[in-house]
C-alpha cells in the first residue's frame, strides 16, 4: 500500500497539543498545536506542523513516499527547533497494523551516530518521536496528538 493510501484518514487540517520533553524522566511539557496533511506531487504526503517551545513558536514538516510494507516508505524531516539548518532523511514500513514507523540518523560530534524514530497513526491521528541514544533504548520526545480543525 501506498504511503498516501496509508495516511489518507490524516488528509486535512488539525489542531490538538504537542507535548515535548526532553530527558526521560523529564515531564512533558504541553502546547497548542496544527498540523495540515496533503497529498504532495500525486505520489507524497507531507504533514505541515506548529507548536511552542514556552511562548515561541515552532513549526516542521515532514515529507513521506514509497510504500509501507517491507521498509518501502522514506521520508524528509526538517524542524525549527529539533532539527536547526538541515534535514533528516527516514526509512521505514507498517511493523503491525497501522502506525508507520520511520527510522533516521544523524553524526554526533564524536562517537557513533544518534537518531530519531518517528510513528505515524494515522486512524487516531498521533505523531510520536523518539530519540535514539548510543547504548540506551529509544525513549520518546514529542506526542503530537490531532483532532479535526
Amino acid at each position: 500500500m501506498s504511503v498516501v493510501d496509508h495516511l489518507a484518514p490524516m488528509l486535512g487540517r488539525w489542531q490538538g497539543t504537542n507535548r515535548l520533553r526532553l530527558m526521560p524522566t523529564d515531564e512533558y511539557q504541553p502546547s497548542t498545536a496544527t498540523a495540515t496533511v496533503t497529498v504532495t506531487a500525486v505520489r507524497f504526503v507531507s504533514i505541515a506542523y506548529t507548536w511552542f517551545d514556552g511562548d515561541t513558536p515552532q513549526d516542521g514538516l515532514l515529507l513521506l513516499g514509497g510504500e509501507v510494507e517491507a521498509d518501502g516508505a522514506s521520508g524528509v524531516w526538517v524542524d525549527s527547533w529539533h532539527t536547526g539548518p538541515t534535514w533528516m532523511t527516514f526509512t521505514g514500513g507498517t511493523a503491525d497494523g497501522d502506525e508507520l514507523q520511520l527510522r533516521g540518523s544523524y553524526p554526533a560530534e564524536s562517537g557513533p551516530d544518534w537518531g530519531w524514530h518517528i510513528h505515524v497513526r494515522p486512524r487516531e491521528a498521533v505523531i510520536t518521536m523518539h530519540n535514539v541514544v548510543p547504548g540506551h533504548e529509544p525513549y520518546q520526545v514529542v506526542e503530537l496528538a490531532l483532532e479535526p480543525a
